[in-house]
């Protein structure tokens, strides 16, 4: 008996082995991102506040809507970092997580880059992680127009289930052995 608990327990770290290595589907996206920004004067004057509502086309999810609050701290006259958090809201779910990046103020507003990286999210974004590039450019009254790409990394809810279902039939596994020994 205990070598067959021993060989179903063998057999069911295996499968999870298994699962593991298929627990995730990275997916590539990219899109374009327009939006307006409102920045808000703090005490120190090298600091602001942003506030970034916007809208986008993903390759992959479609039409969305955004949102983002981040600091800007100007480095000299014409360069500065930003860093904050943003929330994309999609007909199949939200993403959230986290942005830093930097930009060059111009003639005309600021060029940008930033990274923002997927901290999780809900519906098909359950779990997501990955990464997305952002670059555009502002103008100075704050309207914003840029493109991204990236990836997100989802779960896969199939690894899942067959992790659950194993698990679930191991109790059933003694029943099973001892009908097993009273035929013999």
């Amino acid at each position: 008996m205990i070598r067959s608990l021993a060989a179903t327990l063998f057999a069911l770290v295996m499968m999870g082995g298994l699962a593991v290595s298929a627990q995730a589907d990275s997916t590539p996206v990219s899109g374009t991102l327009t939006g307006n920004t409102t920045l808000t004067a703090t005490a120190n004057p090298d600091v602001f506040d942003s506030n970034f509502t916007g809208s986008g086309i993903d390759t992959v999810s479609g039409a969305f809507t955004t949102t983002n609050t981040s600091t800007i701290t100007f480095t000299s006259s014409s360069t500065f970092i930003s860093s904050g958090t943003f929330m994309d809201l999609s007909a199949g779910g939200t993403l959230f997580g986290t942005l830093s990046g930097m930009g060059n103020v111009t003639a005309t507003g600021s060029d940008t880059t930033t990274l923002d990286l997927f901290t999780g999210g809900t519906g098909i974004f359950a779990g997501a992680t990955g990464e997305v590039t952002v670059t555009g450019t502002s103008t100075t009254t704050g309207a914003f127009t840029g493109t991204y790409t990236g990836f997100v990394t989802t779960p896969e809810p199939s690894s899942l289930a067959l992790m659950l279902a194993g698990i679930g039939l191991l109790p059933l596994m003694p029943k099973r052995l001892t009908q097993g020994r009273r035929a013999i």
